[in-house]
């Protein structure tokens, strides 16, 4: 009897390991596919939302494309060259206004001065005057004119004056 009894425990013992087997087997396939699937359900996720970049970056560039021609057929190249035309006409005539203020600066400057003097002194020197003409920049003081101040050099100042004011006057077409 104990043998049979022995034999019955060893055999179930047996059917018992056979089944944890089975379903150990069964559990590794499940999961084995659980994985493949996984990644195959990535790899489709991934290669869709690749496909949706492309196609979404193709519109937009498309779109970009169109607004752009859209934008320069609508005449914004014209207006943007008038307008950076007309910003450099506006930095030449500003810059050749300041020049023109400081010829007609030294002008007067030289013009007080000579008429300050009595009428038979029509030439007379910087160096018995000082500081006849002085140009303060950055706080340096410059004598200007360090020979004869003459009315022949005053005439070519006036003349310089009087040629880069013609020059601001506007253009007739």
């Amino acid at each position: 009897m104990e043998f049979l009894c022995t034999s019955g425990i060893t055999r179930l013992n047996d059917r018992a390991r056979q089944d944890a087997a089975v379903l150990r087997l069964g559990f590794l396939k499940l999961d084995a596919r659980a994985r493949e699937d996984t990644r195959k359900i990535d790899l489709g996720v991934k290669e869709k939302a690749a496909r949706l970049k492309h196609l979404a970056t193709d519109r937009a560039q498309s779109d970009l494309k169109r607004v752009a021609d859209q934008h320069w057929s609508d005449g914004a190249l014209e207006a943007d060259l008038r307008r950076d035309d007309f910003i450099f006409r506006r930095r030449a005539m500003e810059d050749a206004y300041m020049a023109l203020k400081f010829i007609r600066n030294i002008h007067d400057m030289m013009a007080t001065k000579f008429y300050q003097f009595p009428s038979n002194e029509r030439s007379f020197s910087l160096k018995d005057k000082m500081g006849f003409i002085t140009l303060k920049k950055n706080g340096k003081a410059l004598d200007l004119f360090a020979d004869e101040v003459t009315t022949d050099r005053m005439q070519a100042i006036q003349e310089a004056y009087w040629t880069m004011a013609s020059a601001l006057l506007p253009s007739s077409p």
